[in-house]
């Protein structure tokens, strides 16, 4: 149906003049401008008008304006006409939600809702919105109201005078009229996405009075109208990006509503919940092609679950998720299990340790600088101003400076001098990057530092390491023009400390040593937020109420693992920095992987001493398993077989969805694999997972609170000569683990069955980890000095102090009268 202008404002009249609604109208008089916005459901306007309510969603931008008009013509007399006041529509019914991968140009202009976790937020800052020129050559004033994301100015002035060339105006910003705005970006939840596909993103402008009201890490719906942008500054560009003018945000009101769990779905989880095989059928459904690992995967598969969450009397709270440590020799599968994880927990996030970072785009210190006043190595040219640097990340340095200008490109190919904004120094990666083009043009770059280059049929920027023999780079000799690469040579040996690199303003590129290469600095600087800092949610964050996986936990820098430790103890991170100040939610549980120091287990060395993590970040886990490769004939053949009938059963699936081979040997194929088979599919695991976290809260009956206590007790009394066999910390990692194999078995109580497999796991543990003599000590396992170890220093020292007056004494009389060994 077609809505006249009269049509829509009749239909408003009817709606905002509702006694619920008016009443709003009135309070938001007596509270502005704190409170600026009617927030009216999808449901209200449907109730008065269902037609127009559709017609709303397809025509927004002009209902909405009309609204506008209609709710300022019912206010009080006494209202201020020049204070502004919004219309917020909010609730949009369930065939307005888009998924941010089904977003396509058919919704452009249209209101939608679209749900996700935001990633990305900006602080609130003023957006221009209504411009106020002066014409520079009378100084007559136009007013010009802005809108979308480009300042749009006059084109003609008042005085007729001015036009009859091109006149020129300049912003008064003092006596413009801005509106706070938030940028936001948010990814679809990882529980919707399936088969490995990469969570798509969207972002957004949050306006007024709802600005700054999300974080990153919150799960939302933003409800919007879906608009577009040009991707490049280009005026003729063709391709738009399409964004979402946020109209109202709602909160997610339950855990795992993103999960669709149907009437059906619950009739079987309860019929799982009563199969006496569930901890082990579930168990084998966890990465079913790696062979063994029973006690890993039971407790992984604990981990999903968790346990209850408390808060105290006094305030404080007790966290119920589970934390585990795996570290083990390569090929043992660690990253295999965590990806497995990551994807079948109903919010799972996999993340790695070595994450590629700004040390890696930067040139050499020997490369060669144009400058306006002669040329310089980039090594000299940054030292001689870092005189008071800020270290922008570990590793990373910069400092600001100005009055230099240096040669670049221009999109016209030609050379511009343009002014350095930030000098950079940087750690050196791992290896470097020698181009060589014409025989004496050379270049040393990191790998991903990208250059002008000619590369697979295309001409773009390119990273050093995809640059091959025979492709074409810019390169300036007196003018632009393109030379072939000669040679490319990885570098591995005596690499310099530091590589450098310059921020150039517009370009984002400079030429070094005759090469044209990218302005690497400004992609270290924040583009969703134009070059300022903004707050960005990690793995740990987006994982909050869900597990995280985080690979190579080892190679994680001093300062990430800093967060990681606030995290796993307060299951929160604090942020202070360049005038942001927040805390983020992490809630969640983390599964970690690591590399023994060495890359393997040496088995003359104590375990504990080839673990190169922080022993306060180890003391946070409540299970740790050491993974070995060891060879051993029958388990060799029994992995083997494994690995062999994963490919046979592989193939054999191939062929029967293709209608390809034997039937006959694909069923015998088939038939024989069929033990590979998981017993549930990861699909219903997931919602079996959230239906439990979202009923099950159980109570410990007094015998699972003998058998752990009795155990605990036990284990203490078995520390020798004062060592500490296990700490109270570990205690509560039974109890966790006791709550979450209740909650497998969606009981309404912990039973002395939950009790003992959590005691089971513990025990497991210990004896790989910190076995000692006859009984346990904990500093094994945390990587502390062990008792034994305190002991043993003890009794050397005595020795020396005694021969100390006699002129010393020989390493053989101290391993003599100790008994140590050497």
């Amino acid at each position: 149906m077609t809505f006249q202008d009269e049509d829509i404002t009749l239909a408003w009249e009817d709606i905002l003049s509702d006694n619920e609604n008016h009443l709003k109208l009135v309070n938001i008089q007596s509270e502005y401008p704190e409170k600026k916005s009617l927030f009216i459901t999808f449901s209200d306007i449907e109730r008065h008008n269902e037609e127009f309510a559709f017609y709303l969603l397809e025509n927004p931008d002009k209902s909405l304006a009309i609204g506008k008009r209609v709710m300022k013509g019912l206010l009080p007399a006494t209202w201020d006409p020049d204070h502004d006041i919004n219309l917020r529509v909010t609730e949009l019914p369930k065939d307005a939600k888009v998924e941010i991968s089904n977003l396509r140009a058919k919704h452009l202009g249209r209101l939608i809702a679209v749900e996700g976790m935001v990633r990305k937020a900006t602080p609130p800052r003023p957006r221009l919105s209504c411009g106020l020129y002066i014409c520079e050559k009378c100084n007559a004033q136009v007013r010009v109201p802005q809108s979308g994301t480009i300042q749009k100015e006059p084109l003609l002035c008042p005085n007729e005078g001015c036009n009859k060339s091109a006149p020129r105006f300049v912003l008064d910003e003092k006596n413009s009229e801005y509106i706070d705005t938030q940028k936001v970006e948010i990814q679809e939840n990882p529980e919707g996405l399936r088969g490995g596909k990469q969570p798509e993103r969207l972002f957004g402008y949050i306006e007024d009075d709802i600005a700054g009201n999300v974080t990153p890490g919150n799960r939302v719906t933003l409800n919007g109208i879906v608009r577009s942008v040009q991707k490049t500054d280009r005026d003729k560009s063709t391709i738009f990006e399409i964004f979402i003018d946020v109209m109202s945000v709602e909160s997610e009101q339950s855990d795992f509503s993103e999960l669709d769990i149907t009437d059906e779905d619950e009739q079987e989880i309860l019929r799982m919940s009563k199969d006496p095989n569930l901890r082990e059928n579930i168990v084998k459904s966890i990465a079913p092609t790696i062979f063994g690992m029973d006690e890993e995967k039971e407790a992984v598969a604990l981990q999903l679950f968790g346990g209850t969450h408390k808060i105290m009397d006094d305030g404080t709270s007790i966290r119920g998720d589970i934390h585990i440590l795996m570290i083990g020799d390569p090929g043992v599968a660690k990253s295999q299990i965590l990806r497995f994880m990551a994807g079948l927990s109903p919010r799972g996030i996999y993340a790695s340790g070595k994450s590629a970072s700004a040390a890696g785009l930067c040139v050499h210190g020997d490369t060669v600088l144009d400058l306006e006043n002669g040329s310089v190595k980039i090594a000299d040219y940054v030292n001689a101003h870092m005189t008071a640097p800020e270290e922008y990340r570990p590793g990373i340095w910069r400092q600001e400076v100005s009055g230099d200008r240096i040669e670049a490109p221009s999109d016209l190919g030609s050379l511009r001098l343009l002014p350095i904004t930030y000098v950079w120094r940087i750690k050196t990666p791992e290896r470097l990057i020698r181009i060589t083009a014409d025989g004496d043009d050379r270049l040393v770059l990191t790998p991903e530092t990208k250059m002008q280059a000619m590369h697979g049929g295309r001409f773009d920027w390119t990273a050093a390491q995809d640059i091959a023999p025979g492709d074409m780079v810019s390169v300036v000799k007196e003018n632009m023009r393109m030379l072939a690469v000669e040679s490319v040579e990885s570098l591995t040996e005596d690499l310099p400390e530091f590589v450098y690199d310059l921020t150039v303003d517009p370009a984002h590129a400079f030429v070094g040593s005759g090469f044209i290469v990218h302005n690497t600095a400004a992609a270290v600087k924040d583009d969703f937020g134009d070059g300022r800092w903004t707050l960005e949610a990690g793995a740990l964050v987006l994982a909050d109420k869900g597990l995280a996986c985080i690979d190579e936990l080892d190679k994680m820098t001093p300062q990430d693992r800093s967060s990681l430790h606030e995290a796993m103890e307060s299951q929160r991170i604090s942020i202070a920095k360049a005038g942001i100040t927040a805390v983020l939610q992490c809630r969640c549980s983390l599964l970690a992987a690591a590399n023994p120091k060495n890359g393997r287990f040496d088995a003359e060395v104590k375990i504990a001493d080839q673990i190169d993590l922080p022993p306060a970040l180890m003391s946070r886990f409540d299970l740790m398993f050491v993974l070995r490769d060891l060879p051993d004939k029958r388990r060799d053949k029994d992995i083997s077989s494994h690995i062999l009938n994963s490919h046979m059963r592989g193939q054999a699936l191939v062929n029967k969805e293709k209608g390809k081979g034997d039937d006959y040997d694909v069923e015998r194929t088939m038939s024989k694999t069929d033990s590979m088979k998981p017993p549930y599919q990861p699909e219903m695991i997931r919602k079996y997972v959230a239906y439990a976290k979202k009923n099950c809260f159980p109570i410990f009956t007094q015998e699972a609170y003998d058998t752990i206590q009795n155990d605990y007790l036990n284990i203490r009394n078995m520390g020798e000569d004062g060592s500490i066999p296990i700490p109270a910390r570990q205690l509560e990692a039974c109890v966790r683990l006791s709550e979450a194999s209740a909650k497998m078995h969606l009981r309404d109580s912990v039973t002395e069955e939950d009790a003992q497999t959590a005691v089971r796991l513990i025990d497991y543990y210990l004896d790989r980890i910190a076995r000692s003599g006859a009984g346990f000590d904990i500093d094994m396992a945390g990587g502390e000095v062990t008792h034994k170890d305190r002991k043993d220093d003890k009794v050397v020292k005595e020795v020396i102090r005694r021969y100390t007056s006699t002129g010393g004494v020989t390493i053989d009389v101290i391993i003599e009268e100790t008994g140590l060994d050497k």
